[in-house]
């Protein structure tokens, strides 16, 4: 079996809201990768929240289960429990250069230190920032150069974009933090015809707040179009496979840390070889759309499928092969995903499963704080009482009537018996996953390693 080039494009914040999901925000780039590939249409992260997200995809393991509950900052100090069982060090493994050009979000300096603790064979662009560990701006520049070298075996590439991630630096209206922000003259004009996310009021404030974040996708889609201009040589459209996906929802109020589908959901596209002799992996390719339930924990496992390696005894997801090459049309009956610290020390403690139809969301605080990167919209909220508003202990939704889960049927009588069978997928899974958070108590943060 031929094993293809991997490289792995991750964004910051973009959910599903762009072109190829359907909505009015321009992504050519990402569209065009669309129509040649495959589109998972239900694919959803395990955590939304950035580092426990990008964790579970790379190691396939549940956040809670590799240790990544909360973001690896300074005063939070979370790292992976065994950098070994990164996806870069499996590759390794199998005979793969490993490579990393921009974001990552599951190493930092002091406490873990990407040069030490990363398993790539090269960090392109580690080009330490006030910010970030690496320089936004080398990003593109590096990873296309390591594309066009010559490599005398496959290779993985990572390649992390901030955008449209909102920039908590400058401006919170800008939804662009890999530049220093700015308003174009015309934003009002872009604003007046904009329609807002789903579940927001469509007032001036809201749609302004959209057609900043609509400027963040502009910018990431023109980025990833660097990148697919270098694969699209002949030599790596034939022997490459892409792999395009997000950490989860926009950072706008009951989006992000939200255990919603507009937190939790994620574009993920994947392109295959044009070359037949990588076998399976042209399976992705023809412009097919998959509206089966998948996860970011699926990948790790179908990579392994791919270049023919035994799975890891630790992976939780399942192969993507069976739902591309038409064998079946699930791969999973539920899934499972969760929240418990993010950016502070202030827990989000949450836990849910997902089926086809239905949600059930367990708050292990219902004093939690709401919102997340706080904004113009969710200033517009709060000025109407949203904090105000209490938050259940249990949430259960049908998502045939109510995909935008704003009714709660938890204390439904007509709902019992799915509120129980729901019940019953979450205590099992967290049960057999050992879930901190079985017994109610809620864990404490790393110490900061800083101090």
């Amino acid at each position: 079996m031929k094993t293809p080039n991997i490289v792995y494009i991750h964004t910051h914040d973009l959910g599903r809201y762009c072109q190829p999901m359907g909505y009015d925000i321009p992504a050519p780039n990402l569209m065009r990768l669309a129509r040649q590939g495959t589109l998972f249409r239900q694919c959803h992260a395990s955590a939304p929240s950035c580092a426990p997200s990008r964790a579970a995809l790379v190691t396939g393991q549940y956040p809670h289960v590799c240790g990544m509950l909360g973001l690896p900052m300074p005063d939070m100090a979370y790292r992976l429990n065994d950098y070994s069982h990164h996806l870069a060090q499996f590759l390794h493994d199998q005979g793969y250069i490993t490579a990393l050009s921009g974001m990552q979000h599951v190493s930092f300096a002091p406490w873990a230190p990407p040069e030490e603790y990363l398993p790539y064979d090269f960090l392109l662009n580690h080009t330490p920032t006030k910010q970030q560990n690496y320089d936004p701006d080398k990003t593109v520049p590096a990873a296309v150069d390591f594309l066009l070298q010559a490599h005398d075996r496959p290779f993985f590439l990572s390649v992390g974009f901030l955008d449209p991630h909102r920039d908590n630096r400058d401006d919170p209206r800008i939804f662009i933090e890999s530049q220093p922000a700015f308003e174009p003259a015309d934003i009002d004009d872009r604003a007046r015809y904009c329609l807002p996310w789903p579940h927001m009021p469509d007032n001036q404030i809201t749609r302004r707040e959209m057609a900043n974040f609509k400027m963040g996708v502009e910018l990431m889609d023109n980025d990833v179009g660097r990148i697919l201009l270098a694969l699209d040589t002949p030599e790596l459209r034939a022997n490459t496979l892409i792999i395009f996906t997000t950490d989860h929802g926009p950072g706008v109020c009951e989006m992000k840390c939200t255990l919603t589908d507009r937190g939790t959901g994620v574009m993920t596209i994947i392109r295959g070889p044009s070359d037949e002799r990588y076998a399976a992996a042209t399976a992705f390719n023809g412009g097919k759309v998959i509206d089966a339930l998948t996860q970011h924990l699926d990948i790790f496992p179908t990579i392994c499928d791919l270049i023919g390696a035994q799975q890891p005894s630790w992976l939780s997801g399942k192969s993507l092969m069976p739902l591309v090459t038409g064998e079946k049309e699930s791969i999973h009956e539920v899934i499972f995903t969760e929240q418990t610290y993010h950016a502070d020390r202030q827990p989000r403690p949450y836990r849910a499963v997902r089926s086809d139809r239905y949600k059930y969301i367990r708050c292990y605080d219902t004093a939690l704080p709401r919102g997340v990167d706080r904004g113009p919209a969710q200033e517009f909220w709060e000025a109407h009482g949203y904090l105000e508003m209490p938050l259940p202990e249990e949430m259960l939704f049908d998502l045939v009537f109510d995909p935008h889960e704003a009714h709660n049927l938890a204390d439904s009588p007509h709902h019992f018996d799915v509120l129980q069978q729901m019940r019953g997928h979450l205590r099992i899974w967290m049960e057999e996953t050992k879930d901190p958070l079985l017994d109610g108590k809620i864990p404490e943060p790393p110490k900061d390693y800083t101090k």
